[in-house]
Parts: C-alpha cells; sequence; structure tokens
C-alpha cells in the first residue's frame, strides 16, 4: 500500500513539474550544482529471498566542467525500523553527471565511492560493514524556475565486501539548483 501511495505520489509530482517545466526554457548549465531528493527503495542482497521498502534518499552537489559534464559528490541512503531494529544502507561516492544534449534536461550518472551497511537493535548496539559501493542512475531535470528543476531520478546503488552485500534501487523526486 505504501509502495503505491508513493508512486500515485511521484506520478502527480512529475505531472506537475512538466507542466510547470513547458513554460520554461532549458538553459545550458554552467558552475556550482545542488541536487537533493527523497523517494522509495528497495533494499536487496545476494542471499536474500526477497526485497523490502522504504524511505531512500539522495544528496549531490559539484561542479560544472561542461554543459554536460558535471562532476561532484553525492550521498544515496535507504532506512527501515521495524521493533527497535534498524537497518540502514548508504553509499558517499565521486560522481558524474552527463546530458547527452546540451540544453536536454534527460542525464545518466554514475559513482565509485564507500558503501555501508549497518544494523542496530536497541539496548544492544549496532554494528557496520564497509565496502566498496557503485551506483548507477538516470534522471530528468524539468526547469521550473531560471536555475531551478524538479528531478525526477532512478538510481542503483550497491556496495559489497567479504562479509557482505546489499543493493538498494530507488526512484524519487530532487529538487535541483544550477
Amino acid at each position: 500500500m505504501f509502495s503505491s501511495k508513493v508512486g500515485q505520489l511521484l506520478a502527480v509530482a512529475v505531472f506537475a513539474a512538466t507542466v510547470a517545466g513547458t513554460a520554461q526554457a532549458q538553459n545550458a548549465r554552467d558552475g556550482f550544482w545542488f541536487s537533493g531528493g527523497l523517494g522509495y527503495g528497495t533494499l536487496g542482497c545476494n542471499d536474500c529471498s526477497g526485497r523490502t521498502g522504504s524511505i531512500s534518499g539522495n544528496l549531490s552537489l559539484g561542479g560544472t566542467i561542461s554543459p554536460r559534464f558535471l562532476l561532484g559528490a553525492g550521498a544515496s541512503g535507504w532506512t527501515k525500523s521495524e521493533q527497535g531494529a534498524t537497518l540502514t544502507v548508504g553509499l558517499v561516492d565521486a560522481r558524474v553527471r552527463f546530458y547527452p544534449q546540451t540544453h536536454g534536461g534527460f542525464f545518466v550518472t554514475g559513482g565509485v565511492g564507500l558503501g555501508t551497511v549497518t544494523g542496530e537493535i536497541s539496548g544492544f548496539g549496532s554494528h557496520t560493514e564497509t565496502g566498496l559501493g557503485m551506483l548507477l542512475g538516470m534522471g530528468w531535470d524539468i526547469r521550473v524556475a531560471k536555475n531551478v528543476s524538479m528531478t525526477p531520478f532512478w538510481n542503483g546503488y550497491a556496495m559489497q565486501n567479504n562479509n557482505t552485500d546489499a543493493n538498494v534501487g530507488q526512484v524519487g523526486l530532487a529538487v535541483t539548483l544550477h
């Protein structure tokens, strides 16, 4: 039920942003940029029998190399709490965005960095595993003002070490400042 409500909310937000964005011309990108958003993500692993969903978020910022290439840093996270236990999966990475068209809003993104999986049980403490993490994603900047876009996005990120692995697929809506 929660995932269908999130899907409906995202669909309405994307539609509203699209209508608003048609009034704004897509300017070329330059200078500093920032993007932050929330959404819904599902967690899985190699030995898991299924996926579990919960809240997920994404932040990224950096500088513009050219109107088609942006370079920066990002952080993605997923967390779920249930009956005094919390599981969190995160990634901090160096990130690049590539826009196939100079004045278009569609982009693909990728990053490499440090991934973590943290389990915490109330009253018993927590344990964190770290390892190599990677992110692949895509999105669409829909201009709603001169330097502001609503950005629906999908990211897939994962981390792995010798003890554990985790992967998250997230869909969300961000605000991007150019």
